[in-house]
């Protein structure tokens, strides 16, 4: 009886612990889904830079993908028409200066390890997904560096950095 009172406490200290650490993402995550869920959208992922909270969503039938933010200035949403056969799905979103991408894969996502953007004055990269640890994710949020001024290609490329799929904007 007495082993079950210190477990008890135990594991009541750990939960206290751990909504202090990730109360407030938790908290401001399940907002931004009550707002799009209220207007019949679901959450693919959730992410945080800065000060807002970001979710990537899709509608019922997967025709529209969306980036919504949610920050102390408010919501804010985008969406896009999806390509039936397309590689991978992106939308971006402009917040003051900086721009935001949600990114869906639907070309064999578990090979995809990074996203590679190639601008005509350089270039940057994103990890996605680490293959070797047989862990993958179809949906991602990335705070871009660079502004958008210019003619694009998007690259998915393997953990070799061999490209899979490309597709110039």
């Amino acid at each position: 009886m007495f082993k079950r009172k210190i477990i008890g406490v135990l594991l009541a200290c750990i939960t206290l612990i751990a909504l202090i650490q990730n109360g407030p993402t938790f908290f401001e995550n399940r907002k931004l889904d009550r707002y799009l869920t209220d207007d019949g959208f679901d959450a693919y992922t959730y992410d945080q830079f800065d000060e807002s909270n970001f979710a990537l969503f899709t509608n019922e039938d997967e025709t529209l993908l969306g980036l919504a933010e949610m920050s102390g200035d408010g919501y804010g949403t985008a969406t896009v028409e999806t390509l039936e056969a397309a590689p991978f799905d992106y939308i971006e979103l402009e917040h003051e200066d900086t721009y935001y991408w949600g990114v869906r894969l639907n070309n064999n996502p578990q090979k995809v390890a990074s996203l590679r953007i190639i601008k005509e004055r350089g270039q940057e990269q994103h990890v996605l997904n680490r293959p070797e640890e047989d862990a993958f994710s179809n949906y991602h949020i990335l705070k871009l560096y660079n502004v958008p001024q210019e003619d694009w290609t998007i690259q998915t490329l393997d953990q070799n950095d061999q490209v899979i799929d490309s597709i110039k904007l």
